[in-house]
């Protein structure tokens, strides 16, 4: 997905980090691997968080 670039939108550059992956790992190095760690992290801790619900009190 291309964004018009639009030096005076505010969080352009944010919005193009998020968007565009080959972007993201040309200029942020490391960035897409941190997100998706962080992914499994939030995973694993709504897994947590649904046995702790579903089990009886």
């Amino acid at each position: 997905m291309r964004l018009p670039r639009h030096p005076h939108a505010p969080f352009a550059e944010l919005v193009r980090i998020e968007t565009d992956p080959a972007y993201r790992d040309r200029y942020f190095p490391g960035l897409s691997t941190a997100i998706a760690q962080r992914g499994h992290w939030r995973s694993a801790e709504a897994e947590v968080l649904v046995r702790r619900l579903r089990a009886p009190p």
